[in-house]
């Protein structure tokens, strides 16, 4: 019986020992539907704000505001319609580019509903000036070039856009290649079979190439230069030109200067005789 007796008691102590470790399992073990994120749908009344201020819109002040805006709407779509049927009568009328001296730039008045200027009844949409780069300052990516034309210092603001001269340089390149070449059968019409024809075409292609490689390169100080551009009110209340094109003057001598003279000389001498007449 003894025996039976010791079987017992181990059989009693694993069990107890086991459920000792059941007991003692541990307590901090992940629970994964805690982790889960957890997302808050609210109902639509909650996304509103708790106050709201309600607007009565037929009380007397409201409708007579909003009748005068109803009896005024025509009115405003005829000065809409007016204003851009002047704006297309002065377009038609505005010369494309004035050359302007830069002593009568301040002169200028801009029309801000058309971006058209005016200089002596003169309307024009560009302006092209002419003078010696004296100074240049860079900012923001655009070039201040000052222009003196002999009469007055003049702001360019200029942005250089290289993408047009390099498209034109590249199809000059491949019409030069194809020249140098022999023709292919493809473009046997396009191309002379004269050998002094073909000369010709190369020359005027090298000029063309040189051109090119002119307005890509650098505008240098103390060089002549031509400024096409909208002119614009600058800081300080200054006339300035914001030029999309700049060309150098590469006339040797003073040929091109004395025939810009000239020119603005029979431009504005016979309207200054009337200003002083009248």
């Amino acid at each position: 019986m003894l025996p039976s007796k010791h079987n017992s008691c181990a059989k009693m102590s694993d069990s107890t020992g086991s459920a000792d470790k059941i007991k003692q399992a541990p307590e901090d073990v992940l629970d994964f539907e805690e982790i889960l994120p957890v997302h808050r749908v609210f109902s639509e009344s909650k996304l509103l704000d708790a106050s709201v201020e309600v607007i009565d819109l037929t009380e007397d002040a409201f409708v007579h505001e909003f009748k005068c805006f109803l009896n005024t709407l025509d009115n405003r779509r005829q000065d809409v319609d007016a204003r851009r049927a002047g704006t297309k009568a002065k377009g038609k009328n505005a010369k494309r580019t004035l050359c302007v001296p830069g002593l009568f730039l301040p002169n200028v008045r801009i029309h801000q509903d058309s971006f058209i200027c005016e200089l002596f009844r003169m309307k024009f949409i560009n302006t092209m000036v002419y003078g010696t780069l004296t100074a240049e300052t860079i900012k923001d990516n655009v070039t201040i070039y000052q222009l003196d034309d002999g009469t007055a210092q003049i702001d360019v603001y200029y942005r250089p856009s290289n993408n047009k001269m390099l498209e034109y340089l590249n199809k000059l390149s491949y019409c030069e290649e194809t020249l140098r070449n022999k023709p292919s059968p493809l473009n046997e019409e396009s191309v002379p079979a004269c050998a002094e024809l073909r000369s010709h075409l190369m020359l005027l292609i090298s000029l063309a190439k040189a051109q090119c490689q002119k307005h890509l390169g650098p505008l240098k100080l103390r060089t002549k230069c031509f400024a096409v551009g909208r002119p614009f009110i600058g800081f300080g209340g200054k006339m300035c030109v914001s030029a999309r094109l700049m060309l150098p003057d590469t006339e040797i001598g003073n040929s091109c200067e004395l025939f810009w003279k000239s020119y603005l000389l029979s431009v504005y001498e016979p309207l200054l005789e009337k200003v002083n007449t009248g």
